[in-house]
């Protein structure tokens, strides 16, 4: 062997290394985002009743589809662009400031919009505290947009372990926030008070850390870096409102045929799918950075090979994770009391299965964002969302929830053959 190529062989060995250590840490704060997202559900069932819980969720509802405005996709964008070349540091700068200059003016305004909505929100909902909650929420809003586009910065330069921890701190302060709220006596339908807690504590440290990184920029620089984030960030944004509302078209539809308590039978089985998806989030979390780098490089063949291996790991480890979470979800509705929900294993078996058929290429899904074609993969996510939604009212009607969960996992199959070939003629990687 050539000293080329032993040198070639270490090193591919450090990385591989390297991407299993940043994995195992980011599996583990999942599992935090699980048990921290559990006690706060179950604090908040437990302490303040159906109805502040009910408007606690109408809330969340609202913030959710909010958040998306207000980063507007420039998270993607300074990852993408930070992630082709992480050791020029005056590039870098650059785009790092280039993306917060907009990314600040974006997050006053969507926090200036949601606030303003609360009214409306409420009579809409019928519901006078959601009004209350969005005012305890919006200052929250504006902190998340600038969190996450410094969560990308740190994602694109592979620094995952802080990632994880930023992460993990995230969810641990919105525990810290249910907790303030209630031992200050804070008014029930301000419980969404702990979305602001935990993104205001999380900004302290992570602006820190981004501003260590905003030495010397390329001199006039940010400015161009400025106008291509806004430039990326409205090509990709109605993508990532897309993946939100894919993510519960089966419930929605559900809503049209079924009952209320049929519905919920299934939600709950969704959301239990939802979090055992996150191990699919975070392998691509650790992925991206390495395909906007080998993209922007040319680097395709050397990308290739480390897909491939990389689809046929995750297919190893989700096949172990799907079996044991779909065992696990009797033993699971045991332990919570919930025998209620037991009608909804055959749906989550069916979405597992469509998530497992898929599982290999999930890690890659942004591919068309890392490679600098946003407005792309906003296509894709249509052409995916149609899909679901066909399916879904082809299957609902004759098959119920089981109709929902084949529609959903078809849908998984059907994402991975859009990506698949729109990935290769585009960007000539083979997938």
């Amino acid at each position: 062997m050539s000293a080329s190529a032993g040198l070639g062989a270490r090193l591919r060995a450090a990385l591989a290394g390297k991407f299993q250590q940043d994995a195992l840490w980011n599996l583990a704060s999942v599992a935090m985002l699980a048990v921290c997202g559990f006690v706060i559900n179950l604090g908040i069932g437990h302490e303040y009743g159906a109805a502040p819980f009910g408007v606690y969720n109408q809330v969340w509802a609202a913030y959710i589809f909010f958040s998306q405005l207000a980063v507007g996709g420039i998270d993607r964008s300074a990852l993408r662009a930070i992630a082709e070349a992480p050791q020029d540091r005056p590039r870098v700068a650059a785009a790092i400031l280039g993306a917060f200059v907009p990314t600040l003016a974006l997050a006053f305004f969507a926090a200036a919009l949601f606030l303003a909505s609360g009214p409306f929100l409420a009579r809409l909902l019928d519901s006078p505290g959601v009004a209350d909650g969005i005012v305890a929420a919006a200052p929250g809003l504006f902190f998340f947009a600038l969190n996450k586009v410094g969560l990308a910065v740190v994602n694109a330069q592979q620094r995952m372990k802080a990632y994880a921890l930023y992460s993990s701190l995230r969810y641990v302060a919105m525990l810290g926030g249910l907790v303030f709220v209630y031992a200050s006596g804070m008014d029930s339908n301000r419980i969404a008070f702990l979305f602001t807690f935990a993104e205001s504590i999380l900004f302290v440290p992570l602006a820190f850390d981004v501003a260590r990184h905003v030495r010397r920029p390329m001199k006039g620089m940010w400015s161009e870096w400025a106008r291509e984030h806004v430039r990326y960030g409205a090509k990709s944004f109605a993508s990532g409102m897309l993946l939100e509302l894919n993510s519960r078209i089966d419930v929605l539809m559900l809503g049209l045929f079924l009952d209320d308590g049929s519905v919920g039978v299934y939600s709950f089985a969704a959301f239990v799918a939802e979090g055992v998806y996150q191990v699919l989030v975070v392998l691509q979390n650790n992925y991206n950075p390495i395909l906007a780098e080998h993209i922007s490089a040319g680097k395709l063949r050397e990308l290739e090979a480390i897909v491939h291996k990389g689809r046929r790991v995750t297919y190893a480890l989700f096949t172990g994770v799907a079996l044991l979470a779909f065992f696990g979800f009797p033993v699971l509705l045991h332990v919570l009391g919930r025998a209620e929900f037991a009608s909804g294993w055959l749906p989550f078996g069916l979405i597992l299965l469509g998530m497992l058929i898929a599982s290999g290429y999930m890690p890659f899904a942004q591919s068309l964002l890392m490679a600098n074609r946003p407005g792309w993969h906003t296509l894709m996510m249509s052409s995916v969302v149609a899909v679901n939604v066909f399916g879904n009212a082809a299957l609902i009607p004759s098959l119920g929830l089981a109709g929902a969960a084949a529609a959903t996992g078809l849908c998984l199959v059907c994402a991975t053959v859009i990506l698949r070939d729109m990935v290769a003629r585009l960007v000539g990687l083979r997938l």
